[in-house]
């Protein structure tokens, strides 16, 4: 009973403002998705190219899915490197797996070749919004945004997304 109405008194008194004015994980998620956004759209139109970019941009002459999102995590995160391959970030302890509906903007969702996540992961985009990412898909294509897909030529979306902000 004391420790409720201690509670309740200090709310009542400006207790709870003093904790409000300390950045929470909710500041944090609006200011970093978005900035991971950002650098990915900065990239758009770039062609796709097998095994290009990373932290300082495209190389080879662009991107492929994981190179772009190594980029825009880079860039966006103020030099933060995740790892090279879609495989390799999936699995990062750098990041924090999300379930799959609760991604946000700047989150990564991850694609398994006949669903398998645990072992062939072979795509990965950059969540914009609700059903949209950012993405560098196949030869012939360029960074773009395009709707978010659940499976296609033998690829299927994994369960969980993936937050390096």
């Amino acid at each position: 009973m004391k420790f409720t109405i201690f509670t309740i008194a200090l709310a009542a008194t400006g207790g709870l403002a003093a904790v409000a004015a300390v950045p929470g994980v909710d500041s944090l998620e609006k200011r970093d998705g978005p900035g991971i956004v950002n650098a990915a759209a900065s990239v758009k139109g770039t062609p796709y190219v097998y095994g290009g970019g990373g932290c300082n941009g495209p190389s080879k002459g662009g991107f492929d899915c994981s190179g772009l999102t190594q980029f825009s995590v880079c860039k966006g995160q103020g030099g933060k490197t995740i790892p090279r391959t879609a495989q390799q970030q999936y699995h990062s302890n750098m990041g924090r797996r999300i379930p799959r509906g609760q991604a946000a903007a700047g989150d990564m969702v991850f694609w398994g070749t006949n669903g398998d996540c645990a072992n062939r992961v072979v795509h990965v985009g950059i969540v914009v919004r609700p059903g949209v990412m950012i993405n560098a898909a196949t030869p012939g294509t360029v960074v773009r945004e395009q709707n978010i897909w659940t499976s296609s030529g033998g690829l299927s979306i994994c369960p969980d997304a993936v937050r390096f902000w």
